[in-house]
């Protein structure tokens, strides 16, 4: 039996259903995909729900196969059926390393959404030999976290006039009259990413220095008004920098020049700022112990004010929502080594 060009598994959880529609949406005629997961009643409502919004039944054009995430024999066979596998089952912590370890035995493609710095870090550790060995790849961070950070830096590098040292980003989000929340998911992947910020320190260490080249970038603080922007402005708390310092450091095993880079997230006014950074502190607290960090994960509704819930953001409000993220980059123009800035804007709209 020839093998799926790529199976969604997961696709019956909140992200699922999004990517199984956008896969539904963009393949042609000779492609041929399937969602796999645990229902599998749920999964062809899915394949359903999906052909309303692409304008075409896709029922009869992709297939269904039932997968646990707890049954690794499934996990293999559902491999075995697919040339690549996208996971949208996390946290990756917990159920990422299941699903890798099946496309390793069956030599079979993985991709995910994965933001979890820690996990990140981990799982290149771990399975990268395997990975190289099985003639696969492991391609994670495909989401918010981090396309448009590592991609974005790409494109910051290949359109500088110059020779490119340092880069900044600065992502700002919109939300319409409908507000906006994020799902669950996300939050357990933060308060567990919290509670184990210590572990990820710990593994870094280890790792070879990276060759800068310019002066060193300097961090901008905790909170302040971006002068590029004039609004208040915090460190982006995402992965977006570790993906790109990871692949600065691919760069330069390759023998090009690494870039530095700062990732901040645009809050708009200071007393957001204010709010969340006390915000943080209380959730910094909760997840010094294991009490606290059981209480955060089965109250997220109360310790998040309402903005993160089972429900996650409704069609409606992913409608009106957006994002914009900008480059910003400096790097010497000319032989004569001297520093300029420039900025190169990269705006991303979900359509």
């Amino acid at each position: 039996m020839s093998r799926y060009d790529l199976v969604v598994f997961g696709a019956s959880g909140y992200t699922g259903q999004f990517v199984a529609e956008e896969v539904a949406r963009s393949v042609t005629g000779s492609q041929t995909w399937a969602v796999a997961g645990r229902n599998r009643k749920k999964l062809e409502a899915i394949l359903e729900e999906a052909g309303k919004h692409v304008g075409r039944d896709v029922t009869g054009e992709a297939g269904v196969l039932v997968a646990d995430i707890n049954d690794p024999d499934s996990l293999r066979q559902m491999c075995a059926m697919s040339k690549v596998v996208l996971s949208c089952v996390g946290p990756y912590r917990f159920w990422g390393a299941p699903v890798i370890e099946a496309c390793i035995s069956e030599k079979c493609h993985y991709v995910d959404i994965c933001g979890e710095t820690e996990v990140l870090e981990d799982f290149e550790n771990r399975y990268h030999d395997q990975a190289e060995s099985a003639g696969i790849h492991i391609v994670q961070t495909c989401g918010f976290d981090s396309i448009p950070a590592d991609l974005g830096m790409l494109y910051t590098i290949q359109s500088f006039p110059g020779y490119i040292t340092h880069a900044e980003s600065i992502h700002r989000a919109t939300t319409g009259p409908s507000g906006g929340s994020v799902h669950t998911g996300t939050w357990e992947s933060l308060i567990h990413g919290l509670a184990n910020a210590g572990e990820l320190r710990k593994k870094r260490s280890s790792l070879p220095p990276i060759q800068w080249q310019g002066p060193k970038l300097k961090k901008r603080g905790a909170f302040f008004k971006a002068r590029e922007t004039g609004r208040w402005t915090v460190p982006f708390p995402g992965s977006d920098v570790s993906v790109v310092r990871r692949s600065q450091r691919a760069r330069q095993n390759a023998g090009q020049q690494p870039v530095q880079y700062g990732c901040y997230f645009d809050i708009g006014s200071l007393l957001g700022v204010i709010a969340l950074m006390l915000w943080g502190v209380m959730l910094f607290l909760f997840t010094r112990t294991r009490w606290g960090v059981r209480f955060a994960i089965k109250h997220p509704r109360l310790l998040s004010f309402g903005y993160f819930n089972e429900q996650g953001m409704t069609r409606k409000q992913l409608s009106e929502c957006s994002f914009s993220t900008t480059f910003y980059a400096k790097g010497f123009s000319d032989k004569s080594q001297m520093l300029v800035p420039c900025y190169v804007p990269l705006h991303i709209t979900p359509t």
